[in-house]
């Protein structure tokens, strides 16, 4: 089992498969299994920096009334689907298209 820090790659900028720029990571999923964490997904862009501020549910409900809500952006990506062999260069697995407009 690979060990990263998690803190290390917070707010790093994550790649498609293309090496175009697609989101920083800015939140991580995980839940507990017996002694270990395990990543369950990762979420990219503003709204995943939101999120991990604890904010989310009080911004979704003010940008809804307001109309901005598909302004602001989030990609879920499952586990999986995120490359971090090389943790100064994040990359996904599988086309970002994928994970557009979830949240």
């Amino acid at each position: 089992m690979t060990e990263i820090h998690l803190e290390l790659l917070l707010g790093k900028q994550v790649y498609d498969q293309n090496d175009r720029p697609i989101g920083r990571l800015e939140d991580v999923k995980a839940e507990v299994q017996g002694s270990d964490v395990v990543v369950r997904e990762y979420h990219l862009g503003s709204l995943g920096l939101v999120e991990r501020l604890g904010a989310s549910v009080i911004v979704r409900a003010l940008l809804g009334p307001l109309g901005l809500r598909r302004e602001v952006k989030m990609k879920i990506v499952p586990w999986h689907d995120m490359d971090l062999t090389d943790p100064d260069h994040l990359k996904l697995r599988a086309v970002s298209d994928k994970y557009e407009g979830k949240y």
